[in-house]
Parts: structure tokens; C-alpha cells; sequence
């Protein structure tokens, strides 16, 4: 029985039994509450964190790349292996990777790393996150047109061959209508609305018909306006609608961030959209993704040549971070739209708290927000192992 025990720690983001109190156990990768008797054999490892804070380990939706590697441009285990080390030394425990509209062979190669990753890693990879190509020719972002189509009866097959590797897609409702929806929910596979040029009643009647996610709220449809208030206004209005925003502080700006988190309140979350070049100490100045140039522009942001961001170099404790320095929100709140939220919008019910039975998953920083320890699935790595 390994047992390890975090002491004097500040701890976030926790159900009831852990109210007012500052230890927390780990024994067989899950969460356990202290008690007198773990310690009884003498083996338990006890680590004293001083007072750092403690919070559940951070979920990501939407990762392109990061440390160098793209999985859109190289779809295989190699590549979501290097992800998971940069990630979980960021403090994300939990990522999707995310494919972008292209050719069906890189999908087909997504998919079987992403089932191989998955049987290696149970607890870090929910599954893909396909970002098309069921998307709106009129708001592509950076993603190839080429390779943006209808949704055809056939592409209902390949969801149900492949279901158990696919975490979620994202969809637009204008181009998979209602019955197409209802029949893709009923079986299980996740979608979310987003690169949508849909109208406030198409969205709406998305919503009708059982979606319960956007992504990336504000980027990638149609503005709303005083008359049509669109996919952003149907959001806004909805009452079980989760919706992430970007938080790298150049997608989304502050007020609107405050806005979406104000009205959306607990099913507010956000994401990184990490590119290959998030973690890399010498960024170039440019790369391809999907056939297309990205350049590396240190005030807007990543952009391709029409202007359109192509995604962060953030991780997501950076976006932890712009939420309290710039935005202005308690610690809770942004540890919550980093860890609780996006864990209740992809349903996984045993992450995204301190709660006993989870999961071992945390991350142990300072007031400097500086990473001391992260714990993943039980496994305690200090700041110098995850270097």
C-alpha cells in the first residue's frame, strides 16, 4: 500500500471532507483523506509543502502542439509523448489533442495514436478533439479550405468505428443539421459548436437538440449585432451551455472575458489552443501548419497572412495566471475554469477536485505562481523532475 501524504498545504477547488483542512493523501492513484492509519506501517511518504497551494491538476481541451512537436502535422505516439511531458510539467494532468480539417489518412493516423496513447496513459487523454471538418467555410480561422466539406451519412459510420479514441468534435449546426445531431448524441459521440457563421435560432435549436459545449467562445463566429444576435448571444443566454475562451489575453479581451465568466458563471472554462511553439526556448519565426505559413508575431500573436490567430504559446497556468492578473479573478475562480469546469463539460466525473475517490491528480504551486511539485495519477514529481 504506497501511500503519500502533502502537508501544510492550502487546498483548492475541494469537496466537503477537505473544508478547513490542510493535508491530503494519496494511496493507489486516487485522493484520500488523511487518516492516522495510513501512517501506521511507516512507509508513507509525507512531503511538507509550506503552505504553497494545492489545486487539482489542470484540464486542457484543446492542444494543438506545444515543446516543439504539432500532432496535426505529425499524428503519432512520439508526438503525444512529448506533449504529455511538457504538459504535465505545466501542470496540465489532462489534455485533448486536437486535429484540424485535412486529409482523412493524418486523421486515420490521429486516431490510432490517440488509442494507443490513451491504453498507455488511462488518465491523461480523454481522447481527439477533431475541429472540423464539419465547419463553416466563412470562419475557417487558419484551417485549410480545402479540406472543409458537408457532413455526408457515410461520416456517421466512421464516428461509430471510432468513437472510443474521439473525445469530442467541434461542429458547425448550419452545416450538421438537427437530425444529424440528435443521431450522433444519441451514440455517444460529443460535439461542440464552434467555427460557426449560425444564427441565433441555429444555434439555439443546436442547443435543442442536446449540445452542451462552444468552443472558443468569441473566436472563430460570427459577431453579434443588435438584430442577429448569433452563436455568441445564444451562448450567452443559454442556462447549460459550457463555452471555453482562449486565455492568452490577445484572442479575447479582459472585459469580454469578465463578460462571458459573469453570465456563464461555473460552466465557463478555457483552454490553451498550444501551438508546436508554446515551451520552445527559440521560437522561429514562422512555421506550417495544414499547408499554412503561421508567423510568430510577439504582440498579435500567431497569425497567418489573412490576419487570423492560429492558436497560443501558452500553457494552461499561463491562462490561470491572465485570469487573476489581468482579468481580475480570485484564485478559485480561475483554478475552477482551468480544472472544474472543463472536467464537467467533457464529463469526466472523477477529475477536476480534491475530492476523495478522484483521480491523483494535482499541482502544487506558490504565491509567485511558481510550480513546486505535480502530482499525476498518484506520481509526485518535484520542481527538479520536471525540468
Amino acid at each position: 500500500m504506497a501511500v503519500t501524504v502533502i502537508r501544510n498545504a492550502q487546498l483548492h477547488l475541494t469537496s466537503e471532507e477537505f473544508v478547513d483542512v490542510d493535508t491530503v493523501a494519496i494511496m493507489d492513484h486516487r485522493i484520500v483523506p488523511m487518516s492516522p492509519a495510513l501512517l501506521e506501517d511507516g512507509t508513507a511518504e509525507e512531503i511538507d509543502v509550506k503552505g504553497c497551494h494545492v489545486c487539482p491538476g489542470f484540464i486542457d481541451l484543446l492542444v494543438n502542439g506545444c515543446a516543439g512537436v504539432s500532432f496535426a502535422q505529425t499524428p503519432s505516439i512520439d508526438t503525444l509523448e512529448s506533449m504529455r511531458r511538457w504538459q504535465s510539467s505545466h501542470g496540465t494532468t489532462t489534455f485533448v489533442p486536437t486535429m484540424i480539417s485535412g486529409p482523412r489518412e493524418n486523421l486515420s493516423k490521429a486516431i490510432a495514436a490517440v488509442a494507443e496513447f490513451k491504453e498507455k496513459h488511462p488518465t491523461v487523454c480523454p481522447g481527439l478533439h477533431m475541429e472540423g471538418p464539419f465547419i463553416s467555410s466563412s470562419h475557417p480561422g487558419f484551417q485549410p479550405s480545402g479540406y472543409i466539406r458537408p457532413y455526408a451519412p457515410a461520416d456517421f459510420d466512421f464516428f461509430l468505428e471510432n468513437k472510443d479514441a474521439i473525445a469530442y468534435v467541434t461542429i458547425a449546426p448550419e452545416v450538421v443539421r438537427p437530425k444529424g445531431i440528435v443521431e450522433l448524441l444519441n451514440n455517444r459521440i460529443k460535439l461542440s459548436i464552434g467555427h460557426s457563421s449560425a444564427t441565433y435560432y441555429e444555434a439555439m435549436q443546436a442547443f435543442k437538440a442536446g449540445i452542451t459545449n462552444v468552443t472558443h467562445l468569441f473566436n472563430g463566429m460570427k459577431a453579434p449585432v443588435g438584430r442577429e444576435p448569433g452563436l455568441v448571444g445564444a451562448t450567452l443566454q443559454s442556462e447549460k451551455v459550457f463555452a471555453s475562451v482562449i486565455a492568452d489575453g490577445k484572442h479575447v479581451h479582459p472585459a469580454l472575458v469578465n463578460l462571458a465568466h459573469k453570465v456563464l458563471g461555473d460552466r465557463f472554462y478555457i483552454v490553451s489552443d498550444a501551438q508546436s511553439v508554446a515551451g520552445m526556448s527559440k521560437a522561429p519565426a514562422s512555421f506550417v501548419l495544414g499547408g499554412t505559413e503561421i508567423f510568430v508575431d510577439h504582440k498579435r500573436g500567431l497569425i497567418d497572412a489573412k490576419g487570423s490567430f492560429a492558436g497560443t504559446t501558452i500553457s494552461m497556468f499561463d491562462g490561470v495566471k491572465f485570469l487573476v492578473q489581468s482579468c481580475g479573478f480570485s484564485l478559485d475562480d480561475a483554478l475552477y475554469a482551468a480544472c472544474t469546469a472543463p472536467a464537467r463539460a467533457l464529463g469526466l466525473n472523477e477529475y477536476g477536485r480534491i475530492e476523495g475517490g478522484f483521480i491523483a491528480d494535482m499541482v502544487v504551486f506558490d504565491d509567485e505562481f511558481k510550480i513546486q511539485y505535480v502530482v499525476q495519477n498518484g506520481y509526485v514529481k518535484n520542481s527538479l523532475e520536471l525540468i
